[in-house]
């Protein structure tokens, strides 16, 4: 299957969530900084096809690590936000990794996104309409993440049987 887009660079991926409505962050310069954070991590041959800004480890509007840019890589799904004084955090998970996502949202309240690991679950809050637009994204592209996890699964047992 191939990638819907190919996304390379922080600024790019930033655009990407603007204009189709998938978040913008605190301001344009928080939002690309924290886009360029995943683009000095992404491997060489590696690219974005889906990308937007929630609040990260979401619990409730007053216990969360503010904003962070995502991006859904043709690999793993990338994370990260750029903090004064040049701190960063950074976090990745492999598509492999990844049993389950739900998003849960209505029209009138906060939209959560929850990743669900062998290990825990992270949950993702959005604005209502930025859940309404990432929930329609993540159905057309959900067979595309199912089929690059099977693909990283099957190259990891043939590595393994070697």
């Amino acid at each position: 299957m191939e990638l819907p887009v190919k996304l390379k660079t922080g600024d790019e991926m930033y655009a990407y969530s603007c204009e189709n409505g998938f978040g913008t962050g605190l301001s344009k310069g928080w939002g690309k900084n924290n886009f360029r954070l995943l683009e000095q991590r992404l491997e060489p041959d590696e690219t974005a096809f889906l990308t937007f800004v929630g609040l990260h480890r979401f619990h409730s509007m007053s216990s969360h690590q503010r904003n962070f840019a995502y991006a859904v890589t043709d690999r793993r799904i990338m994370m990260g936000q750029v903090r004064s004084f040049g701190r960063i955090r950074f976090e990745s998970f492999p598509l492999n990794s990844i049993l389950n996502m739900s998003l849960n949202s209505d029209a009138n309240a906060i939209g959560v996104l929850t990743l669900m690991f062998t290990n825990g679950s992270l949950m993702i809050g959005m604005g209502p309409d930025v859940a309404e637009a990432l929930g329609r994204k993540l159905q057309e592209v959900l067979p595309l993440i199912q089929e690059l996890a099977r693909d990283m699964a099957e190259k990891e047992i043939e590595k393994n049987e070697n």
